[in-house]
Formats: C-alpha cells, sequence, structure tokens
C-alpha cells in the first residue's frame, strides 16, 4: 500500500497556492467593491458573499489557460433589488453593463456574468431573497429558480466536522482524479462534493484506502443504472428535492461511472 504520507504529498501539491489566494482575493475584493459603489448599480446591490469551491475551501490548483495563466474561479453571489417581475436578461445585461465600466467581461451565462481579470475568473451571480434561501435569474427559462448557496457552505463545513477533517482533502482529490480523468464536461465541482459525502468512508484514515473504497461505492450504487441508461436523482443538500446532475447529460453520467468503474477495479 501506498504510504499515506504520499497522498498528503499529492494534497499539499495540488493545494491552491498563497499567492493564487492572495491574487482570488484582491480580485474578488476589487470587483465586490467596484459594484457596491456603482453610480448606476449601487441601488441594486444589498449585500454581496462568496460561494463554490473557492469559499468551501474546495479548490485545486488552477490549471494554466491558453495564455500562460493560472487563473482561480471564485463565485459571488449578489443579493439585489431586483424582483421575479424582471426578466433574467434584462437583470444579467444590468449587471454586465454596470461590470464593463472596469472590467473585462467574458460572456453573460445561463444565470451570471463572467467577468476575467488577470488574477481570477469571476462569476458574478445577482440573486434576490425568498424567505430563507434564494432565487436566480435563469436565461434559458426565461424565470427565477430557488437557489440556497449558503446553505452549501454550511453543508460543506459540516461534511468536514462529521468526516474529522478529512472530507475537504478527499474532495479535492477527487476533483484532481477527474481533472486528470475528464470523459466529459461534468459532473464536476459541488456534484463531487456530493458525491464524496454519500460514498467516502467517513472513518478511514488512509486517504488511499478511502478513494478506493469511494470509487467502489460510487460504482455499486450507480453502475448498472448507468449501464441501462438511467440518470439517478441526487438530492441537493442545500434545496431538498432538487437534482444536482439535472444538467449532467446521460452521455456525461455513463462516461463518467465508466472511468470510476476502470478505477475501481471491477
Amino acid at each position: 500500500m501506498v504510504p499515506n504520507a504520499r497522498f498528503k504529498e499529492l494534497l499539499a501539491d495540488i493545494e491552491p497556492s498563497t499567492t493564487t489566494k492572495t491574487a482570488s482575493s484582491a480580485a474578488h475584493t476589487s470587483v465586490r467593491a467596484h459594484l457596491r459603489s456603482h453610480p448606476d448599480f449601487q441601488e441594486r446591490w444589498v449585500c454581496d458573499f462568496l460561494a463554490g469551491s473557492y469559499s468551501r475551501d474546495t479548490a485545486i490548483r488552477p490549471k494554466k489557460t491558453d495564455d500562460g495563466y493560472e487563473r482561480p474561479d471564485v463565485d459571488i453571489i449578489m443579493e439585489t433589488s431586483f424582483s421575479t417581475s424582471d426578466h433574467p436578461d434584462d437583470v444579467l445585461q444590468e449587471v454586465s453593463n454596470a461590470l464593463e465600466d472596469k472590467f473585462t467581461v467574458e460572456r453573460i451565462n445561463k444565470r451570471s456574468v463572467r467577468v476575467v481579470t488577470t488574477n481570477a475568473e469571476i462569476d458574478v451571480v445577482p440573486v434576490i431573497t425568498a424567505g430563507t434561501i434564494y432565487q436566480i435569474p435563469d436565461r434559458d427559462l426565461g424565470n427565477w429558480k430557488y437557489t440556497n448557496p449558503p446553505g452549501h457552505n454550511d453543508w460543506s463545513s459540516e461534511q468536514n466536522e462529521g468526516f474529522d477533517g478529512r472530507f475537504k482533502p478527499l474532495v479535492k482529490l477527487f476533483k484532481w482524479w477527474r481533472r486528470e480523468n475528464k470523459t466529459g464536461k461534468r459532473p464536476k465541482g459541488f456534484v463531487l462534493e456530493v458525491l464524496v459525502a454519500g460514498h467516502a468512508p467517513r472513518h478511514e484514515t488512509h486517504y488511499g484506502e478511502a478513494f478506493a473504497q469511494m470509487l467502489e461505492n460510487i460504482y455499486a450504487q450507480y453502475g448498472s443504472l448507468a449501464e441501462a441508461g438511467i440518470k439517478p436523482h441526487i438530492d441537493d443538500p442545500g434545496l431538498p428535492g432538487n437534482n444536482i446532475i439535472s444538467k449532467v447529460s446521460i452521455t456525461d453520467w455513463k462516461n463518467f461511472i465508466e472511468r470510476i468503474r476502470v478505477h475501481a477495479g471491477y
């Protein structure tokens, strides 16, 4: 068996560097300050916070882009004064217009606006409050959908406690494995975190053994379904009833499970 120390060395190697973290902080701080004080947008701004793998400390070292930069992804959730009567296209365009005053807007996504800076690639996600959770504009659907980024952050911290601090390292190992064994665009990100929580052994302290058992458990759960062309429902821990793999195509899911089968030794 490979010593656990080798896996800890790998974890140290794939961890975002201090320079990357500092650059990320400077980038998102600048974007947030710009929107907060923008003369035409500040009345829309209510508050903001970070979400995604950067905020949950489950990000791995970023890959180099075509221009040679290693830019991490950072998600900014921006609570606004918009309402569900505002069309998602108009909302995202207004956010884009405000950002273009200072930053390079790469594109308007389905539910966010992507800004590219020298230090980071940032998705600005406008939301509105909906009780204890939020709603997010969806351009493809033309309406607003429920979302709960703070719930994801809280859930991730709870999982890490339940794994005695080994949950986030296992997520990083899984993300690295996925990067090295990519079979399609998805699944990625938070889906991988949920799979770790549901299928990794909580009390195994050897990262290699825990990872191997996790792959075996994932295949045991989903292998026969994938072979039959069935994509399961995997519940969103922050928004029960929502399927977190709804955006994963059946082809991508089957290829992902097949790669897991190979590495699990089946």
